[in-house]
């Protein structure tokens, strides 16, 4: 008789919230962890996992993602479960397109969405009336979206229509992430002061905090201790911070010939380029600018001529890159503490997905190696934490009657071997299978998803950390 559908058996097993660290046996039945022990009998499983040198851990959940992008053929959902994330926060949306993908491409994967909220989607201008915004704060949650993201670095909105964004989302009990910047400052060290200040004490997840420690403002040490001490001070600000050396952009040209993002103008002066459509060109054919495109199944790195190409045959409506995150600014972000041993900065994230820089594994591991964090610290600030800044209580971790979201990783070189998501295997061997996806949505949500028959599960945001503070986490 068999007791457990799947055995991961031989693995050095790794949850910070169990204080896990040994080899040994987890067992699956159905779709949550049974048992996890030093030695399982393999005769009790229907099939069993050999993780013999592999780490066994929980599920990354990828707190800042883009699963979207229109034209991709569903390459996110694929590249981010080969990275070994289950469960994801889409920052961008739009939720109903991921709404009408996820059946087909969502590969296994949990999906939380913050909508988009910048000029051309939602609003039209910079600057929008507080009737507006209710509006589309409303019509997002209501569509199955936790939340909103404000794009302001690369589409600047007013302090004002900024600041009434945190806090009419806030006030309905939805989710509020922030790409720093308005039209007074930027996506630099005083967009990320300007944040703190416009959130009042309120909840506020303010994305990838190394994006403003570049040095555009002061020297990036000087910006990086200002942003540290500023966190420190700031217990309403959730965070996460990416280790890619490559940033993302719109590579689209405006009707005046300039670039439509503001980071991508700021990337061409930090390059020493001009601010045009010309700048662009020839920052690509230097190398120093590239474009991410869809090269078979997957999103790929192009530069030189090929990028050129490709951005002209696009019509410049491609996604663009600059080598401009500093990599001692990815350190000290993925490493400060606090003085009580707490992480500064909450969370790990790739920025990735349908983007080509899903690196949390791959150069988490480096971390690792590097003596920058012990693996259990990894694993908190990549699945524990992360799980706790959504309130998903039965994710993050290996305790039995948890959810199985389980990957088996190669210790070596961050290659993952196995990812399970609500014990269902989701890719072995580089294979990744066709299952549909799961929207993590809010009660306000249920109606929209039922009625288009979208797969969904509810979550209460009123258990995170982002709602409760984040106390004892």
């Amino acid at each position: 008789m068999f007791y457990y559908d799947f055995l991961i058996k031989g693995g050095r097993i790794v949850d910070p919230a169990n204080n896990f660290d040994f080899i040994g046996d987890l067992a699956i039945s159905g779709n949550k962890i049974e048992k996890v022990a030093e030695e399982i009998d393999y005769r009790l499983a229907k099939q069993v996992i050999n993780a013999q040198d592999k780490v066994v851990m929980p599920g990354i959940i990828d707190t800042h993602a883009h699963a979207y992008r229109p034209g991709v053929e569903g390459a996110g959902y694929k590249m981010l479960i080969k990275a070994g994330v289950t469960t994801v926060i889409d920052f961008q949306g739009p939720v109903e397109n991921i709404a009408k993908e996820i059946d087909a491409y969502g590969c296994g994967l949990n999906i939380a969405v913050l909508e988009g909220i910048f000029p051309g989607q939602g609003i039209e201008e910079n600057h929008a009336p507080k009737s507006k915004l209710k509006k589309v704060i409303t019509e997002a949650l209501e569509k199955g979206a936790i939340g909103v993201k404000i794009v302001g670095g690369h589409y600047p909105l007013t302090p004002e229509t900024t600041y009434n964004i945190i806090h009419l989302t806030n006030g309905v009990g939805g989710y509020v992430g922030f790409h720093a910047g308005t039209t007074e400052t930027g996506s630099n060290i005083l967009g990320l002061e300007e944040a703190v200040k416009l959130a009042e004490g309120k909840p506020l997840h303010i994305a990838h905090i190394n994006a403003y420690c570049r040095g555009m403002i002061e020297e990036p040490l000087a910006e990086l201790q200002r942003a540290m001490n500023l966190l420190k001070k700031s217990s309403n600000i959730i965070s996460e911070s990416h280790l890619a050396p490559y940033n993302g952009c719109d590579g689209r040209i405006n009707k005046d010939g300039l670039p439509k993002s503001h980071v991508t103008r700021n990337c061409l002066r930090a390059g020493g380029y001009e601010v045009s459509k010309e700048g662009l060109e020839k920052a690509m054919l230097d190398g120093y600018a590239g474009v991410y495109a869809l090269v078979g199944s997957e999103m790929k790195y192009l530069f030189g001529e090929e990028a050129v190409k490709r951005w002209k045959e696009e019509k410049t409506v491609v996604g663009t890159c600059f080598p401009v995150n500093l990599r001692y600014s990815a350190l000290v972000c993925a490493m400060e503490k606090d003085s009580s041993g707490e992480f500064v900065v909450d969370a790990i994230s790739s920025d990735g997905g349908a983007i080509p820089r899903n690196f949390i594994l791959s150069y988490g591991i480096l971390l690792i190696k590097f003596g920058g964090l012990t693996f259990k610290e990894f694993v908190k600030k990549v699945s524990w934490t992360p799980a706790k800044m959504l309130g998903l209580e039965n994710k993050g971790h290996l305790t039995p009657g948890a959810d199985a979201d389980v990957i088996v990783v190669n210790q070596e070189n961050g290659q993952v071997e196995e990812v399970l998501s609500n014990g269902q295997v989701c890719m072995a061997s580089g294979i990744v299978f066709d299952l549909p996806g799961k929207l993590l949505t809010t009660e306000r949500g249920v109606k929209y998803l039922q009625k288009f028959q979208v797969p969904y599960e509810v979550i209460d945001l009123q258990k995170s950390i982002y709602f409760q503070g984040k106390e004892g986490k």
